[in-house]
């Protein structure tokens, strides 16, 4: 099978959790002996076409480094990988981000780019992966929603990655709607030999009574990280063998999608707690990631706004209980409330210091927690079943 990947954007060097899970996945296919070519933007430092995984990633020429150029190599990668696609048979064509500068010419770029695809025979396959706001998983309304519209309508097959996002996507689409949770690279994330987690720990200076508290993700509001910041402030004074190691880029030079000022003023409260905070910044190494994740003892992830929170079932993968912002039909999908984690209302900073509390004092409870997070996680979100629906997916149009 012939798949091709459309990404005006890449991991690396961007910042994601929808885009390097696509990644994962083509390079899982690949693995599996399909040939998988990948389309993205130029970006300096990186060659015109590599070899990756198994997967042939080409770029399209960069066109300097102004603003202007940045949106003159936008015009350019449409018009390069159109004729890209000319050239070449696909069995699916797979779209990630567009290279418009909005909705509308996102849309645009879409409908030469799917009908050229379409044309040539692939199925054209996007995600829908994030809720459009904190009160409405899918938007329609008014202009951006008419283009939103334009887009989808290009697409042969709309994966949905949790019911809150299916839903309303299958009441405008219900023949080309499909849903597809995410899953955990078990064999990546899974829990540290008792060793080496402990080995770890000594390195990074916790003591052996020592409780840390993980959070992973963009430092920013959307992920809530406001909220943990003000809990943990409070709570530190109280317990002072409680940690907190913070895992994601909060500069622009780690994601260009963050605001600098708002990481700051999410993180003020942590100021006068140096000692106890670790900022490990962005981790692209996904073992070293999972190293540094089982280290830990309870994950945090107080977000408001979400397609899927795969973060937290990485923990889970890593037999860490969790704490979650409960999100209908999103990040209730994993965790089973007291016995694999805790749920928290969304923006409640006082359920979440309860929370943190409840677990950071009850290192039984951490375990019993854990240990049923690791079964769950293998039961329900193994990889290589959700490689299969891909695959099914590209090939059939079905899972």
């Amino acid at each position: 099978m012939n798949i091709a990947f459309v990404s005006y954007t890449y991991w690396p060097p961007y910042f994601g959790g929808e885009l390097r899970l696509a990644i994962e996945r083509l390079e899982t296919l690949a693995r599996r002996g399909h040939r998988v070519v990948v389309f993205t933007s130029g970006a300096p430092g990186f060659p015109r076409e590599e070899r990756s995984q198994g997967l042939r990633v080409l770029r399209s020429p960069v066109i300097g480094t102004t603003r202007g150029a940045r949106l003159a190599r936008r015009a350019v990668f449409l018009i390069w990988t159109l004729k890209h696609l000319q050239k070449e048979c696909y069995d699916a064509v797979h779209f990630g981000s567009m290279p418009g500068v909005d909705l509308s010419t996102d849309a645009l770029s879409a409908f030469f780019l799917a009908g050229i695809a379409r044309r040539k025979g692939a199925r054209t396959v996007t995600v829908h992966a994030l809720a459009d706001s904190e009160s409405a998983a899918l938007d329609l309304s008014g202009t951006k929603g008419f283009w939103k519209r334009v887009y989808y309508l290009n697409m042969d097959h709309i994966v949905a990655v949790s019911p809150a996002l299916y839903q309303p996507l299958a009441k405008w689409w219900p023949d080309k709607t499909l849903l597809v949770p995410y899953a955990v690279r078990d064999e990546v994330f899974k829990p540290l030999p008792h060793n080496e987690r402990l080995r770890l720990r000594r390195e990074r200076g916790i003591p052996e009574n020592g409780v840390v508290f993980l959070f992973l993700g963009s430092v920013g509001r959307r992920k809530g990280f406001d909220l943990l910041a003000q809990a943990f402030a409070r709570l530190a004074p109280k317990y002072p063998n409680w940690y907190l190691w913070v895992i994601g880029p909060r500069t622009r030079a780690e994601s260009q999608n963050l605001d600098e000022i708002e990481v700051r003023e999410v993180s003020a409260p942590l100021a006068s707690l140096k000692d106890r905070v670790r900022w490990w910044g962005r981790v692209d190494d996904r073992h070293e990631l999972a190293r540094i994740m089982g280290a830990g003892d309870v994950f945090v992830f107080p977000s408001r706004r979400e397609g899927m929170g795969l973060a937290p079932m990485e923990a889970m993968a890593m037999g860490l209980p969790v704490i979650i912002s409960r999100i209908p039909g999103v990040t209730d999908l994993a965790n089973v409330e007291g016995e694999t984690g805790i749920y928290v209302p969304v923006g409640d900073t006082n359920a979440l210091e309860v929370a943190m509390e409840r677990l950071g004092t009850d290192s039984e409870l951490r375990q019993r927690m854990g240990q049923k997070a690791v079964q769950r996680i293998r039961e329900a979100f193994s990889w290589d079943p959700y490689i299969d629906k891909w695959e099914r997916l590209y090939l059939e149009g079905c899972v």
